[in-house]
């Protein structure tokens, strides 16, 4: 049976996912959902903290999100209750860096997006020149793809462009959302798309940790870890993963002199400078 777990941001959404989902009848699948919350530092923490304690051979992340097109009529605008985008790179507004995703399944258009740390209100706020096609913004594609990249797990996001940036964005229509939550993915082609690769692909429900064993086994000898203080590393280090844009060796080196308990603490206490509480 394959584990999959199922990513949004608001609750308003979850019954409708569910339900689609439920009419499936999928007998090879464990389903879980988690709703992270809107912002990218609830994204982090909240599926951080989960994927540390929860082992999936697949993440999918199904939200909504906001667009701009150009004066000119684009397909979006002309059939837009029946358009969805699978996410293939993002750019994150902040410290203008990108992410690519990795296309595991063939399932619909690839399109980029935006990531930004605040609510976009108006297109002035995004780089020139690419407001002369349809463009597409988030808060919180940016930070899935890295939690997910920390845990090295197959993941999928798909967007389903709602609110037309800035009338629309301001007044959030919760019921065009769901309605096209329900009716703009065809859920039975997107899970015998996930079944075909998971089968094609993966034969161990520990696969996604296999590039991380080595290193926890260097850190490991180096401290003498008990078992649960190991699991306690583990935790941080997907935290730090997460989190963080270095390499992990480099807080490795500054204080792998120091007694184990307090690596863990001095870890700790530096990963809690970056969570939003």
């Amino acid at each position: 049976m394959y584990k999959i777990l199922i990513v949004w941001a608001l609750s308003q959404e979850t019954n409708v996912i569910k339900e689609e989902i439920k009419k499936l009848e999928l007998m090879n699948f464990k389903t879980s959902y988690l709703t992270t919350g809107m912002w990218n530092y609830n994204m982090i923490l909240n599926l951080t903290r989960f994927l540390e304690n929860h082992d999936f051979d697949l993440v999918l992340n199904i939200w909504v999100c906001g667009y701009i097109t150009s004066s000119q009529p684009s397909p979006l605008e002309e059939k837009e209750q029946e358009q969805f985008i699978q996410i293939a790179r993002v750019h994150n507004l902040s410290n203008n860096k990108e992410l690519i995703i990795p296309q595991i399944i063939d399932f619909w258009i690839i399109e980029s997006i935006f990531s930004s740390e605040k609510v976009i209100y108006e297109a002035s706020s995004l780089p020139m020149g690419e407001t002369e096609k349809g463009i597409y913004v988030d808060m919180e594609s940016y930070w899935f793809e890295k939690v997910c990249d920390s845990f090295s797990i197959p993941r999928i996001m798909l967007k389903i462009p709602v609110d037309k940036i800035w009338k629309e964005t301001k007044n959030f229509d919760f019921e065009k959302a769901e309605e096209y939550l329900r009716n703009n993915i065809d859920y039975k082609e997107l899970f015998e798309k996930i079944t075909k690769y998971l089968e094609n692909t993966f034969f161990s429900g520990k696969w996604k940790y296999k590039q991380h064993i080595d290193i926890f086994k260097v850190y490991n000898e180096h401290f003498s870890f008990t078992f649960s203080e190991l699991e306690i590393f583990k935790r941080l280090y997907y935290r730090y993963m997460a989190l963080i844009n270095k390499d992990f060796n480099d807080f490795y080196k500054d204080h792998k002199d120091l007694d184990k308990k307090k690596f863990l603490k001095k870890l700790e206490k530096y990963l809690d400078k970056f969570l939003v509480k």
